[in-house]
């Protein structure tokens, strides 16, 4: 199914401007100084389609985008030569207030809601995925929802995509996740926190983990990978399971490190690497991305630089029991 013709599609409905303050002996309650500020335009589905830019591939994002303050995400993609096509909203596109100690590292974040969609124009969006479908090689539904898009609307594209014979990669949380789940789509990529959430119970060691994926493979996704931050990640199918993981790092700030993984995926689907080598690149672009402060993103040549320090083990039925 490789064709260099085709692009990742990454859907970007509720984008956000990211503001990290680094925030030296950052205090609740009290009076703090801003040692440093920077501005990234945020959001998962921009992120990823950033990262899989970095990574070589073509990309195009399609989405929403409030119309009062779109001009720092339309100049950072430009900059980065991102395709997009967003649909405007009347309104402000959410700001992100993110804050960094720098000592311990810790990360404080303060996330906006965002602009409201009008039903036509979510109409309009699936409209609009449709029509890209027959040049995508991967569709990413990846983010939060913006209010007035309904739960099910990951769950409508993924039918969509599948009807077009196009995998697709899902990173959302909550209730539009339970809904994705049931359209089966290719892979999705719960951190721990969400699968903890999705199973209603905590997954305290790597066996747990591997149980907790092999758990919502039943769901219908056909490869559950569940991310564990600096411990690895798992990546289970129904015949096979495999655990990476990656090397230590200076911590920088996590932010963007699980779109990273995303993009990754995305970018290996689309060249049509095996699996254990989709985990590779997804674990070293998470990881490069990990070790950066604020909310930027890998590049390329610091994904190449982690690829080989990655270590992939193959792991037997037995829950969590490497083969090797």
């Amino acid at each position: 199914m490789h064709n260099a013709l085709k692009i990742i599609t990454a859907l970007a409905l509720n984008p956000a401007i990211d503001r990290t303050l680094l925030v030296p002996g950052f205090t609740a309650g009290a009076t703090n100084r801003v040692a440093a500020v920077r501005m990234d335009p945020g959001g998962k589905g921009i992120n990823v389609a950033r990262v899989a830019r970095a990574l070589g591939a073509q990309v195009e994002i399609l989405g929403f985008l409030g119309e009062e303050n779109a001009d720092l995400i339309l100049r950072s993609l430009k900059q980065e030569q991102v395709d997009h096509r967003f649909l405007m909203v009347p309104g402000e596109t959410r700001v992100n207030l993110k804050i960094v100690e720098p000592e311990s590292g810790q990360l404080t974040e303060l996330n906006e809601s965002g602009f409201t969609v009008a039903e036509e124009q979510v109409c309009e969006l699936i409209s609009l995925v449709e029509q890209q479908l027959p040049r995508t090689a991967v569709l990413v539904l990846a983010g939060s929802l913006p209010a007035g898009v309904p739960a099910t609307v990951y769950r409508d594209l993924i039918a969509l995509a599948r009807r077009a014979g196009v995998p697709t990669i899902v990173d959302t949380d909550g209730e539009p996740m339970r809904a994705a789940l049931k359209a089966h789509p290719t892979l999705i990529k719960p951190n721990l926190a969400e699968t903890e959430g999705l199973l209603g119970r905590r997954l305290e060691s790597p066996e747990a983990v591997v149980q907790g994926a092999r758990q919502l493979l039943v769901e219908g996704p056909e490869v559950v990978v569940v991310s564990s931050g600096a411990d690895g990640a798992a990546l289970v199918t129904a015949g096979q399971s495999w655990w990476a993981t990656p090397p230590d790092i200076r911590p920088g700030s996590t932010v963007g490190a699980g779109d990273s993984m995303v993009a990754g995926f995305a970018v290996a689907l689309s060249r049509g690497l095996p699996l254990p080598e989709a985990l590779r690149l997804a674990t070293a672009a998470g990881t490069a991305t990990a070790g950066l402060d604020g909310t930027q993103v890998c590049t390329g040549s610091s994904v190449e630089a982690v690829l080989p320090l990655v270590r992939i083990a193959e792991l037997s039925e037995a829950e969590g029991r490497d083969v090797k």
